[in-house]
C-alpha cells in the first residue's frame, strides 16, 4: 500500500458523537479511527514541515485531526461486529488501506549489492546502472553512499560531515584490509582466514541493513528514490530497528501510528468494542484517564462501567513496548562483546611476543582495519540480536497481560498505565505546565490583593489552540516555592485511594470475549514490520555462527595454513553470538507458548459455563415441574370461573413457591453474586441463553486463535515455526560441527609453532 506521510502534531480538541446512520459518517469515523485523514497533504505539509507526496494516502504517520473526521455514528459504535469488517464499511475508501509488506527479494539483493560496494565510487555508479542518473542522485543521497546534498539532511544537517570525516573512511580502511587480506596475506604475515571471516560479518551487516528495505513498503522505497523531503532523515530514523524501535515512545507518534497500522492489517476498529470491568471505580478512574485522543477509554457510547478495546491495547503496547530495555547478562554482551571480541586476535599476538598491530606501516593499517570492521560490525550485529531478544520479550509480556487481565483478581493499575513521556509529549506538557504556572501565579497575586481573579482572568488556550500565547513566561523565572504543586493524572497513580484498583473482566460477558480477541489480535500485528525485520536478523546471526563453525572444519580437515589467534578469536565469537540466538529463540518459543496459555483459558471458561447451562437446565426441569402441580392444585372448577372475576384461585403462576429449598446457583456461575437466584422459569430462559452466547463466542475464539496463530501464522525465528524442536535443531548443528572440528584437530597431527603459526606433519 501507498504511503503519503505527513508527521504532524494531532488536534486536541475533544472527540464528538453525533446521531447519524448515514453511510459517510460511517467512513468518517472508521477513516479517522485508523488515521486515514482527507486532509489536503500539501496544506500539512506547510504546516507541519513533512510530506511524501505519492499516489496513495497513508495511515503509517499521523495526520492533522479536523472536525468532521471525528464525527462518529451511534450505529456504528454500538454495533461491535462492524469493527471486524472495516474494509467492507469502506467500500471503495479500502483501498487505502494497508496490507501486509512481503518480503521484496530483488530489493534485498540489490540493497546488498549497494551496502558492499565502497561507498562513494563503485556504489553511486552501480546506482546510475540500476535506477537511471536522476533516481540515483536521490538515492545515493538519502542512503548516504554519496551524501553532497544538504537538503536531503535538514533535519541533521552535521550527519553529512560526519559521514565524510568519519564513516566513509572506515568502509574504506576496512575494505583495503580485507583485500590486502586475500592478496598480500604471506607477504604480511596476516592469517587470510582473519580477513575471510572479517569480510563475512561485513556482508552480514549488510544482509540486515537489505532485510530492513526489503521489508518496505512499495511507497516507501519509492519515496527514497524521490527528492527531498519526500523522505527525510526523521522518517528513516523511525523506520531504525537499533533507533526507532529500540525506544519507540521517543519517537513522537509512533506507537499510534503502528497500532492504526495493526488495525489495518487484521481488518478490524478497536473503538467500537469495550470491555464492561467488574470493579465500577476502575472504570470511572480509567475513562478520565489523560491519554491520546484517538485511545481513550470513553468512546461516547459506551457504559460507565466500560472502557474501549483502543484505551487497554494502547496502554498495554506504551507501557509493555516503552519501557527501557534492561541492563542485564544480554545487554552486557551487546555492550562490551564487541570491544573484547575485537582485541582477542590483537592481544593475543602480543602474549606470543609480536607486534600487536604489526611492524611496518602497510601491516599497521591492515591490522588496523581489522580491528575497526571486527569492534564496528560486530557492534551492530550484537545490537540487532539483542534488540531481537528484547522484543520477543516485551511481545511476551504484553500477552501476559492480556492473560491475566481475564484471570481474577485482574492486572493492576499501575502495572499497565504509562507514566513515560515521548519527547513530543513532553513538549506539549512543558507548555501546559507553563501555563498552569501562569495561571497559579495569577491567582496567588490576586488573593494577596483580595481581588477575584475570574473577573479578568485570562483564557488560557489548549497547547494546539492556534489562539495559544506564543510566548509563555520561563518556567525558571516563575517563584516555585509560592506556586501549588501541579497535579496531573500520571502523578495520581501514585494515590494511595487507588493502590487497590484492578482491571479484571468476565469472559463469560459475551463483548468481553469479542473485544479480547480483538484485542489480542491487534497487539500480535503490533509493529509488524519490525517484528518480520526481527525473526530475520536472528536468522543472519546464525548464519554467521554456522559459517563460522564450517571454517573452523575446513581449517582443520583441508590442513590450511592459519594462526591460533583466528582460532582463539573464532570460537569466542561462535560462542557470543550463539548465546544470542538461542536466548531469541528461547524467548521465540515462550512467545508461542502464550498461544496455548490463552486458548487453556477460553477453554477453563467453556467448560465452567457447559456446567452452569446443565445445572440450570436441571433448575427449568424442576421449574416446570412446580409450575404444573402448582396448576392441577390451583385450577379453578367451572362454577368458581363463572363467580370469580380473577379466573382461579391461588397464587399467580409467575410467583409459584416450591416445595422444599430453591436449587442453588453452582459457584462458577457469573450471574451468583450480581444478581438474584434465578427462581422462575423465565430468569432462568435469559440466564442460559446469555450463557449460549457466551460459549458461542468463546468457543469461536478458541477456534480462530488455534487457527490463525498456531496453523497460518505462528511465531517464526530464522523461517520457521518457534517451537522447542527448533531449540534443539539450533544446538544440534553447531554442536554436531563442534565435534567433527574437534575431530579433524585431534586426527590432522596439528601443530603450532613459537609465534602460534599451524604446522602439520606432512609439511
Amino acid at each position: 500500500m501507498n504511503v503519503q506521510a505527513t508527521f504532524a502534531r494531532e488536534s486536541s480538541q475533544p472527540r464528538t458523537y453525533p446521531v447519524d446512520d448515514s453511510s459517510a459518517d460511517v467512513k468518517s469515523v472508521v477513516k479517522h479511527g485508523l488515521g486515514m485523514g482527507d486532509a489536503d497533504p500539501k496544506a500539512d505539509a506547510k504546516q507541519d514541515g513533512f510530506t511524501t507526496s505519492m499516489p496513495k494516502k497513508s495511515v503509517l504517520v499521523r495526520r492533522k485531526s479536523r472536525q468532521e473526521e471525528q464525527v462518529a455514528t451511534e450505529s456504528f459504535i454500538k454495533n461491535m461486529a462492524g469493527a471486524t469488517s472495516v474494509r467492507k464499511h469502506l467500500k471503495d475508501d479500502s483501498s487505502d488501506l494497508h496490507l501486509q509488506n512481503k518480503f521484496n527479494k530483488q530489493e534485498f539483493f540489490t540493497s546488498l549489492v549497494y551496502e558492499t560496494l565502497p561507498p562513494v565510487i563503485l556504489s553511486p555508479l552501480f546506482a546510475v546502472f540500476m535506477e537511471g542518473p536522476e533516481r540515483a542522485y536521490h538515492l545515493v543521497n538519502h542512503r548516504l553512499f554519496l551524501p553532497v546534498d544538504k537538503s536531503y539532511q535538514k533535519d541533521n544537517p552535521g550527519l553529512i560531515v560526519f559521514w565524510w570525516i568519519v564513516f566513509i573512511p572506515i568502509l574504506h580502511l576496512v575494505q583495503f584490509s580485507v583485500w590486502s587480506c586475500f592478496f598480500y596475506s604471506s607477504d604480511l604475515g596476516i592469517d587470510i582466514w582473519e580477513g575471510i571471516l572479517a569480510f563475512f560479518t561485513f556482508v552480514c551487516r549488510n544482509m540486515i541493513l537489505s532485510i530492513k528495505y526489503a521489508y518496505y513498503s512499495d511507497e516507501e522505497l519509492e519515496g527514497v528514490r524521490q527528492p527531498a523531503p519526500e523522505w527525510t532523515d526523521a522518517h528513516q530514523t523511525r523506520k531504525l530497528i537499533g533507533a526507532g524501535w529500540r525506544f519507540p515512545l521517543e519517537h513522537q507518534g509512533l506507537v499510534e501510528e503502528e497500532l492504526k497500522l495493526a488495525q489495518e492489517l487484521i481488518d478490524v476498529h478497536l473503538g467500537a468494542p469495550s470491555f464492561k470491568l467488574e470493579n465500577v471505580e476502575a472504570a470511572q478512574f480509567l475513562r478520565n484517564f489523560d491519554c491520546h485522543e484517538d485511545f481513550k477509554a470513553d468512546n461516547g457510547h459506551n457504559e460507565d462501567d466500560e472502557v474501549s478495546a483502543a484505551f487497554i491495547v494502547h496502554q498495554f503496547v506504551r507501557k509493555c513496548f516503552g519501557n527501557e530495555i534492561p541492563f542485564g547478562f544480554n545487554a552486557k554482551i551487546a555492550n562490551f562483546a564487541p570491544l573484547v571480541t575485537a582485541l582477542i586476535p590483537n592481544l593475543l599476538r602480543l602474549s606470543s611476543g609480536q607486534w600487536a598491530f604489526g611492524e611496518t606501516h602497510w601491516q599497521k593499517s591492515v591490522h588496523a582495519g581489522l580491528f575497526v570492521s571486527r569492534f564496528f560490525f560486530f557492534a551492530q550485529l550484537f545490537l540487532f540480536g539483542y534488540i531481537a531478544v528484547h522484543d520477543f520479550m516485551r511481545r511476551k509480556h504484553t500477552m501476559k497481560l492480556l492473560g491475566r487481565m481475564t484471570t481474577f483478581p485482574g492486572v493492576r493499575l499501575d502495572e499497565f498505565l504509562t507514566r513515560k513521556e515521548s519527547k513530543g509529549e513532553k513538549k506539549d506538557a512543558e507548555i501546559a505546565k507553563v501555563k498552569e504556572k501562569e495561571k497559579a501565579k495569577k491567582e496567588l497575586e490576586a488573593k494577596k490583593k483580595g481581588t477575584d481573579i475570574n473577573s479578568s482572568e485570562k483564557v488560557y488556550a489548549a497547547p494546539d489552540d492556534p489562539k495559544k500565547d506564543d510566548n509563555p513566561a520561563d518556567p525558571a523565572a516563575l517563584e516555585e516555592g509560592d506556586l501549588p504543586p501541579i497535579r496531573s493524572m500520571q502523578t495520581s497513580l501514585d494515590s494511595p485511594d487507588i493502590s487497590g484498583l484492578r482491571v479484571y473482566i468476565d469472559l463469560r460477558e459475551g463483548a468481553n470475549a469479542f473485544s479480547w480477541v480483538l484485542a489480542r489480535r491487534a497487539v500480535k500485528a503490533f509493529g509488524s514490520g519490525y517484528y518480520s525485520r526481527i525473526q530475520a536478523y536472528i536468522g543472519v546471526l546464525f548464519l554467521w555462527s554456522v559459517f563460522a563453525m564450517i571454517s573452523l572444519n575446513g581449517l582443520f580437515w583441508s590442513s590450511q595454513k592459519h594462526s591460533v589467534n583466528t582460532i582463539y578469536y573464532l570460537c569466542i565469537v561462535v560462542f557470543t553470538i550463539t548465546v544470542c540466538v538461542l536466548t531469541a529463540v528461547g524467548e521465540a518459543t515462550k512467545l508461542q507458548e502464550m498461544v496455548t496459555l490463552h486458548r487453556m483459558i477460553l477453554k477453563n471458561e467453556i467448560f465452567a459455563i457447559d456446567q452452569t447451562l446443565s445445572d440450570n437446565a436441571l433448575h427449568e426441569e424442576n421449574v416446570k415441574k412446580g409450575l404444573r402441580s402448582a396448576t392441577k392444585k390451583f385450577a379453578p372448577s367451572l362454577d368458581e370461573r363463572l363467580n370469580n372475576d380473577d379466573g382461579m384461585k391461588g397464587p399467580p403462576s409467575s410467583t409459584i413457591s416450591m416445595k422444599g429449598p430453591p436449587a442453588q446457583l453452582p459457584l462458577l456461575s457469573p450471574f451468583r453474586k450480581n444478581t438474584p437466584k434465578p427462581q422462575t422459569f423465565q430468569e432462568l430462559t435469559d440466564t442460559s441463553l446469555k450463557l449460549e452466547h457466551s460459549k458461542r463466542v468463546l468457543k469461536t475464539a478458541d477456534d480462530l486463535i488455534g487457527y490463525q496463530e498456531e496453523i497460518h501464522m505462528p511465531v517464526n525465528v530464522m523461517g520457521v515455526h518457534a517451537t522447542n524442536g527448533v531449540y534443539n535443531t539450533t544446538i544440534g548443528i553447531l554442536l554436531t560441527l563442534a565435534v567433527l572440528a574437534v575431530e579433524g584437530f585431534s586426527s590432522g597431527g596439528l601443530k603450532y609453532d613459537a609465534q602460534g603459526w599451524a604446522t602439520y606433519e606432512q609439511f
